[in-house]
């Protein structure tokens, strides 16, 4: 799993496509545990992609972690109730 990511590093739109992968990854999963509109996830989307990019470029290129940190940072987004991003 390593060698692909960095792989695909060395060309700047396999990584923007592997990067997308992961947010859609991470966006698909939130949808399925929580109940958020489509205005909410687009606006959230946006945040993950910023939070995303700042994560591979401090150096963390695992898609797996990457995804997983993600979804972290999207549950902490959202207040206890689920309904908007903080």
């Amino acid at each position: 799993m390593h060698r692909r990511w960095y792989a695909k590093l060395n060309y700047p739109n396999d990584s923007e496509a592997c990067m997308n992968d992961v947010i859609d990854r991470v966006m698909t999963t939130f949808a399925m545990m929580r109940s958020v509109d489509d205005a909410e996830l687009e606006a959230s989307r946006i945040k993950l992609t910023s939070y995303i990019d700042e994560l591979t470029s401090a150096g963390q290129h695992d898609e797996q972690r990457l995804a997983v940190q993600g979804l972290a940072y999207m549950r902490e987004l959202y207040d206890v109730s689920g309904s908007a991003p903080r």
